[in-house]
């Protein structure tokens, strides 16, 4: 059986003879400590540099070149891909080094590192402006973007998809759904969050734009071996649902549902990744079409072995060691922690072997491997 039978048949829910693995993202310093150099894979600080130096081209042969070494190092079942920036990148006039740690733009505005994730982080000069009501012009640049959308975006998933798609489950994890309806409105994150309240029949009118981009992009993955597509969104905190379910379920799962809708037409088995507390939404999920369900976040309260139990039937879960662990445990503990998960998780099938969101920044590489080490030992149905 290969990776990409393995995944298929624990997909429906049957067992294959040993679990998948894979992650939705595992950070540069993991992978630079597995394939022994430096890599721009989920690199942040260093990718935006070299793209403010305009080295576009060498951040994307790593990602390639980097992603093969991983996935044959590690023996992953699934690889995750996703856009890159396009070839015609060009920064006219980057950001200059102020003080350590500190760029400024010649408009003032402010980036800083932020070492909590090793990236750059825009801190605008003032607020981005954000409006409530969109124009018909509004509307049709998003149109008119989908017909010009550049293809060399795809230039990681050509490479990976026509190399390993035959043998192994490629997934393209940037379908977007929340954050295209969303960013025609301008402002920030705290802006989002209130356009539902606010202007919710202004959403609405964004869905066929939404619907043509996603298309676009399923369409081209469909041509290159791509068998999962994945969207995802935060919509939980720790205590449950950052914005009201009912605008959740209203607004962006009939959205959601047309995407898979067509994902399926095209070939390819919905996922979602979707951290915090999500319970009042996971009937939704289900009925939205979804076939797995990436990230559960047990320190949010959703808890691992009543997810499989409710869920576990419509739902392949991709979970089994939390990131938590990852950062704060000990080897012994994480090793344990996967063992326990590959008993409540195996029987039946429906799970795949990951980390509840992903490999982070500054987490012990370690405790990863061992956790994977106990995966391939102890993960084999007999």
């Amino acid at each position: 059986m290969n990776s990409k039978e393995r995944v298929a048949c624990t997909i429906n829910h049957q067992e294959p003879d040993r679990v998948p693995v894979g992650e939705w993202g595992i950070d540069h310093d993991h992978v630079s400590k597995i394939i022994g150099h430096h890599t721009y894979w989920r690199n942040r600080k260093d990718t935006t540099l070299a793209l403010w130096d305009n080295r576009r081209d060498e951040v994307v042969e790593s990602l390639k070149n980097d992603c093969v070494e991983l996935v044959e190092k590690l023996d992953y079942d699934i690889i995750t891909v996703e856009l890159v920036p396009p070839k015609n990148h060009w920064t006219e006039d980057p950001p200059k080094l102020v003080s350590e740690g500190v760029w400024e733009d010649k408009k003032g505005n402010c980036y800083k590192y932020a070492s909590s994730n090793d990236s750059i982080m825009w801190m605008p000069k003032e607020p981005p402006e954000g409006k409530y009501e969109l124009s018909q012009e509004d509307i049709n640049s998003r149109l008119k973007a989908v017909e010009e959308f550049d293809e060399s975006r795809f230039e990681l998933v050509d490479f990976i998809g026509d190399r390993f798609g035959k043998e192994k489950a490629v997934l393209f994890r940037d379908l977007d759904i929340y954050y295209y309806l969303c960013s025609a409105f301008g402002g920030d994150y705290n802006h989002h969050l209130t356009l539902s309240l606010l202007c919710p029949e202004e959403i609405t009118r964004l869905y066929d734009a939404c619907f043509a981009y996603n298309k676009k992009l399923l369409e081209h993955c469909r041509e290159h071996n791509v068998m999962i597509s994945m969207q995802g969104h935060d919509y939980g905190m720790n205590s449950g649902c950052i914005i009201r379910p009912n605008s959740i379920r209203e607004l962006f799962m009939p959205m959601m549902k047309r995407v898979n809708q067509e994902s399926v037409w095209q070939g390819m088995i919905p996922f979602y990744h979707c951290c915090g507390n999500i319970w009042e939404i996971m009937d939704d999920f289900v009925k939205a079409g979804y076939r797995g369900y990436q990230s559960i976040q047990e320190s949010a309260g959703m808890d691992t072995g009543k997810v499989k139990e409710l869920y576990g039937k419509d739902l392949t879960l991709w979970t089994g060691i939390q990131c938590e662990t990852l950062i704060t445990k000990t080897m012994e503990e994480a090793g344990e922690e996967a063992e326990r998960n590959l008993e409540r998780l195996m029987p039946g099938g429906g799970f795949i072997f990951g980390s509840t969101n992903s490999v982070q920044y500054g987490a012990k590489t370690d405790n990863y491997l061992k956790a994977l080490d106990v995966v391939r030992t102890k993960g084999v149905y007999r």
